[in-house]
């Protein structure tokens, strides 16, 4: 770390002040408690940063709501342009015994963005504008996944939302990845995969539920919809349509990191801010 602030002084980056206040991305491969007894396996290609960086972040890239994230994850290939968001919510267990009819909830999402928009006007974004499913839901009952695809625009552009959602004994994580629609086919397999290294532990499982736990007032059709309500959707997914200026800084940071390292000979090959020498490495 301190050759890495020695770095940044040389090339007139940052001064070691300022590198102190810079997020710190944790890189793979790491074990990471993500709390809520969830953890991540971080494969060695991506590189994570925890709450709070991650929520002033995301606020920079136009993101709201964050009071359930638990964090970001990025490739750490500065080429790549995605990044997935890691949320929980404490909703208790979900029956997952509905049948799931993909026009009815888009119909019901449109109608409730425009309630969600007001806020987003007010604060001097711009409106959202859902402009149908890229993947129409779908369920993977035996690990518990709800995996679905909305296109939203705004008079920045078009994006795509991939979300997930993993169901636990006493709530839900969702990891959704957010990246250029034309990008989807590709990038989707890197959300695939975090999806596959998230989970909860024994006692914490969709399969560790007991006769007597909280039991969610809504199944998989609410779910969709965000629990609480359409509007509520809508701000979980705000970022959608932010991911240029969001991965913007993401890029930023990591090509000023990656000059300084080569002026010192390369002593470090990370792309992204400071490391955290405290945390144990992973497996």
């Amino acid at each position: 770390m301190k050759i890495q602030w020695l770095a940044l002084a040389v090339l007139g980056l940052a001064s070691v002040a300022q590198a102190a206040e810079e997020p710190v991305w944790q890189d793979g491969p790491k074990q990471i408690d993500l709390g809520h007894e969830l953890d991540l396996a971080l494969p060695a290609e991506y590189a994570y940063l925890g709450m709070p960086d991650a929520d002033r972040l995301l606020q920079k890239a136009g993101s709201l709501h964050n009071e359930n994230c638990l964090g970001v994850i990025a490739p750490k290939d500065v080429q790549q342009n995605w990044f997935v968001v890691i949320r929980y919510e404490d909703e208790g267990y979900i029956k997952d015994d509905e049948k799931i009819d993909a026009d009815d909830l888009l119909k019901s999402i449109r109608e409730g963005t425009a309630e969600a928009n007001q806020e987003r006007v007010a604060k001097g974004l711009n409106a959202l504008t859902i402009d149908g499913w890229s993947q129409p839901p779908r369920y993977e009952r035996d690990v518990h996944h709800l995996v679905w695809a909305l296109l939203v625009s705004s008079a920045h552009g078009q994006s795509v939302n991939f979300n997930t959602r993993m169901l636990g004994r006493k709530g839900y994580a969702s990891l959704n990845l957010v990246t250029d629609p034309d990008k989807l086919t590709v990038d989707r397999q890197h959300a695939d995969t975090l999806l596959d290294v998230t989970r909860f532990r024994d006692g914490a499982r969709y399969e560790d539920y007991k006769h007597g736990d909280r039991v969610a007032s809504y199944g998989l059709i609410g779910l969709i919809l965000g629990g609480a309500g359409v509007a509520k959707l809508v701000k979980l997914g705000i970022l959608a349509t932010f991911w240029k200026s969001f991965l913007a800084l993401l890029i930023a940071g990591k090509k000023a990191l990656l000059l300084a390292f080569v002026a010192i000979g390369g002593f470090f090959k990370r792309l992204f801010g400071k490391k955290d020498d405290t945390a144990p490495p992973g497996p």
